[in-house]
C-alpha cells in the first residue's frame, strides 16, 4: 500500500465524521447563582443551566429535586425551592445529573438524546452512536 492512498483513505474517513465530534470544546456545567430569601434558596441561573445541559426542564426538575430532597418549583427564570442550600451541594446534584443523563458513558460527549421505548428509558449518543439504558432514580 503506497503513502498517497493512505492518506487519501484518510481523507475520506474523517469526512465521514459527525460535525459535533469533530469539534473538541471543552463541555462545562454552569455553577449555581443563588439568592437566600428566610428559609427558600433560589437558583437564579437555572434556565441557563438547563439550556446547558440541553435537557427538559421537567425531567431535570424532577429527578433534581427527587435527590436534594425537597419541594420546589420554576418561577420566572429561576428555581425556587423549599429550605436552605449551600452552592457546593446543588453544584454536586447537577454534576451527578450530568454524569448519569447527559454525557455518554463511551465517548463522554453531551452531545446525547433521551429516549423512550415502553418503560425504559435509553441515553441515544448523537456524536459516536452508543446507546445504553437509564435506571430511573
Amino acid at each position: 500500500m503506497d503513502l498517497n492512498s493512505y492518506e487519501e483513505l484518510l481523507e475520506k474517513a474523517y469526512e465521514k465524521i459527525p460535525e459535533n465530534v469533530k469539534r473538541s470544546s471543552r463541555f462545562e456545567i454552569p455553577k449555581v447563582n443563588l439568592r437566600i430569601e428566610s428559609r427558600n434558596t433560589f437558583i437564579t441561573n437555572f434556565n441557563k443551566i438547563i439550556s446547558t445541559l440541553n435537557r427538559d426542564g421537567r425531567h431535570f426538575l424532577g429527578i433534581f429535586l427527587k435527590t436534594a430532597g425537597t419541594m420546589g418549583e420554576i418561577r420566572g427564570q429561576q428555581l425556587f425551592m423549599k429550605g436552605q442550600y449551600k452552592d457546593q451541594v446543588l453544584n454536586r446534584l447537577i454534576e451527578n445529573y450530568t454524569k448519569t443523563y447527559v454525557l455518554c458513558s463511551i465517548c463522554k460527549k453531551p452531545d446525547t438524546q433521551i429516549q423512550r421505548e415502553g418503560k425504559k428509558s435509553y441515553l441515544k449518543c448523537t456524536a459516536c452512536g452508543a446507546r445504553e439504558e437509564i435506571r430511573e432514580k
